[in-house]
């Protein structure tokens, strides 16, 4: 599962790159890591609004919800959710099909299993510029947004350093944001979507395992750490 997520980007850079404004510039802030275990909020751009930078709690909640965000994720993780869901008619696929957002980040984070230890690894542009992953979402009674990450099939590029599940995230190539955000879009459209992220130049190294602990500072967490024996990116 992927539950934690880095967005470094200052709101300036967001705003030029992507030609949006933030509907609240004064309460967004980078964060190196974001915790979605602990009520975290997200940048997202919704197929509704594209141009607008909007803040969504992370972990989606039913449309109209009014019961507490920590009580319904106790009851099922909505943090991410497998493509394979979207599938069957419920609550998600009405979202998916309704309300599907792009998630502004500047990397993941995944895991590599090597002689009975984990080491996490930080997957990111080298430059550190921000992208999309595929998200959907849902307003609340109070108008909050609420969103969930897209998870789909692990391309070949961070196969190599994630050997602890099948999936990871859907990131959105800037050449299919529009496609994404369109109103006809299936879920083949989302596979050959998820099938292109191969050739995007996402780099992968392996961060120190402090990662793992809480209650850290995480200012150098994203500095790579040569561990002897696992995969890196040369």
């Amino acid at each position: 599962m992927y539950y934690k997520l880095s967005n470094t980007a200052k709101r300036e850079r967001i705003e030029k790159q992507f030609e949006v404004s933030f509907k609240y510039p004064n309460l967004y802030r980078p964060e190196i890591v974001i915790n979605g275990l602990h009520e975290a909020t997200l940048p997202i751009l919704t197929n509704q609004r594209p141009d607008i930078v909007s803040l969504a709690i992370w972990g989606m909640l039913p449309d109209n919800f009014e019961d507490d965000w920590l009580s319904f994720q106790e009851v099922t993780n909505t943090l991410n959710i497998d493509e394979k869901f979207l599938e069957d008619e419920s609550w998600y696929s009405t979202a998916f099909k309704q309300h599907r957002c792009l998630i502004i980040v500047t990397g993941f984070f995944t895991n590599y299993l090597q002689n009975g230890v984990v080491f996490p690894y930080y997957v990111g542009f080298a430059d550190n510029r921000p992208f999309h992953i595929a998200g959907i979402y849902n307003t609340l009674n109070d108008g909050f947004l609420s969103c969930s990450l897209l998870t789909g099939s692990v391309n070949t590029y961070v196969k190599q350093f994630q050997n602890l599940g099948n999936t990871m995230p859907i990131v959105i190539p800037d050449n299919y944001k529009q496609l994404w955000l369109e109103n006809d879009i299936d879920l083949e459209g989302l596979r050959k979507i998820n099938g292109s992220s191969e050739s995007v130049g996402l780099k992968a190294n392996p961060v120190a395992r402090d990662f793992f602990k809480n209650n850290i500072s995480y200012d150098s967490m994203l500095n790579p750490v040569d561990y002897p024996d696992i995969p890196k990116d040369i």
